[in-house]
């Protein structure tokens, strides 16, 4: 890259990706945050090696290995933490930006605007600043990365070094049992829309990593010993009720997160579902998008009452599945509200990449989140498992903002898509012509 490429790099494209650094800088400097706070301040007493801890800890604890040695490490050197954590937020940032395409300065303004004032920054504090960011927003930055790339190799030819750079970020990421999930579902959906064109090495590679990733969180020794030790401090009787009641209380988990909590994310969705419906001038999905928004909002007082008795009472012995049972009717509503904005997006852009990205992103990353409904610590984890569900969130916000103020170039997918229907006509084209010299030479005979 010439001096004239950088130029241009810097104030055409994602110098508006520096300003949401700064927005971060300043807003944690005001704050006053305590960063050896919580889970940090347990950490900063240890005397150890990162390495020796991350073994230790795999063992006895947890199967995130590096995550936790690096969790050490930062809660001991915090400017070394800050560092990092600039470059791959950064990283996260950039990544999004390519796979949606924003080449312009304008473009990646809006999307600085729209992530900083709608996603949910306090949902990194519930283990304190560096536990979270550690655990979750250093893999998801990295697994950012990869995915990109894997997009990118889709349309052109990238260079060894990024590849191997990106698998080992890929490698690294899914120490997070969340991502773990993601991946998996991610390759699924890939071997489904690719068919035939699947198996290639890359594919294989990613599958081999997926499977390993998912035996690490099964067998991880730390893991079992530690199920044991959450169980019976915060859910005791988790063993005991049945897979449809797990289910049903993370499903509420996340529905009084995005409904109460953080409302914010589904709103502002479903807000910009309305707008592009009324581009569109479809009234019928405008007032399917504007009935989730109704449903949320009416809904928002109420809904965290019943969790609120089985988080309450959760950790003791006399705990009972009745408190269960009343999830039923709210669980509804919920599924009512996701089902409708999945509706209105599958209905605005029919059977086309563009519904696969936000459909497919966000069912996979919610699934990822009813994942933890497996763990005894599904409520003690607080909102920490749908932190990637609510980066998705905001990633389609942009992606909707961006359609609707028509300023965005083509995403990867959208583009794929056009190659391959280009392809298609080619080879059609070409197989007329075959069959017209056929019946030219049969005439001739």
């Amino acid at each position: 890259m010439n001096v004239t490429n950088v130029i241009e790099f810097m104030h055409k494209r994602k110098v508006p990706l520096l300003l949401s650094l700064f927005f971060y800088f300043l807003y944690f400097k005001m704050r006053n945050i305590d960063w050896l706070d919580k889970d940090a301040q347990i950490f900063s007493k240890i005397d150890a090696s990162p390495l020796s801890f991350a073994i230790q800890r795999y063992k006895i604890w947890s199967s995130r290995f590096w995550i936790e040695g690096a969790t050490l490490f930062s809660s001991h050197h915090l400017l070394i933490f800050c560092l990092i954590t600039m470059i791959l937020v950064f990283l996260l940032f950039y990544s999004m930006s390519q796979m949606l395409a924003l080449l312009g300065f304008d473009n990646n303004y809006l999307f600085v605007l729209i992530f900083i004032a709608i996603f949910p920054i306090n949902s990194l504090d519930s283990a304190g600043m560096i536990a979270t960011i550690v655990n979750y927003i250093w893999p998801i930055a990295l697994f950012s990365y990869w995915l990109m790339t894997d997009l990118q190799m889709r349309l052109e030819e990238i260079s060894k070094t990024k590849k191997v750079i990106s698998i080992l970020f890929l490698i690294l990421s899914v120490f997070n049992e969340g991502l773990a999930v993601v991946l998996l579902l991610y390759i699924i959906l890939k071997a489904i829309v690719d068919r035939k064109d699947f198996i290639n090495p890359y594919n294989i590679s990613y599958g081999v990593i997926s499977l390993l990733s998912i035996l690490n969180i099964l067998l991880a020794p730390g893991n079992h010993n530690r199920n044991i030790t959450e169980t019976a401090h915060w859910f005791p009787k988790f063993d005991k009720i049945s897979l449809f009641d797990k289910i049903l209380i993370q499903f509420n988990n996340i529905s009084v997160n995005l409904i109460d909590h953080y409302g914010l994310l589904l709103t502002f969705l479903a807000l910009l579902l309305i707008i592009k419906a009324s581009q569109e001038r479809k009234i019928l999905l405008m007032v399917l998008a504007g009935l989730a928004v109704l449903l949320g909002n009416s809904y928002q007082k109420i809904i965290s009452t019943n969790l609120d008795k089985i988080i309450e009472n959760s950790s003791k012995q006399t705990f009972s599945t009745r408190l269960i049972d009343n999830l039923m009717g709210q669980s509804f509503v919920f599924a009512v509200i996701i089902g409708l904005i999945a509706a209105v997006i599958f209905l605005l852009y029919g059977k086309s990449k563009e519904s696969l990205l936000l459909i497919g992103a966000l069912g996979i990353t919610f699934s990822s989140a009813m994942a933890a409904a497996l763990s005894p610590t599904l409520l003690a984890s607080l909102d920490r498992p749908l932190i990637p569900l609510y980066i998705v969130l905001t990633f389609s916000c942009i992606f909707l903002a961006n359609d609707i103020i028509s300023v965005h170039s083509k995403t990867p997918l959208v583009a794929v898509a056009e190659k391959e229907i280009d392809e298609k006509e080619v080879d059609e084209k070409e197989e007329v012509n075959e069959k017209q010299k056929e019946k030219e030479v049969l005439k001739n005979a």
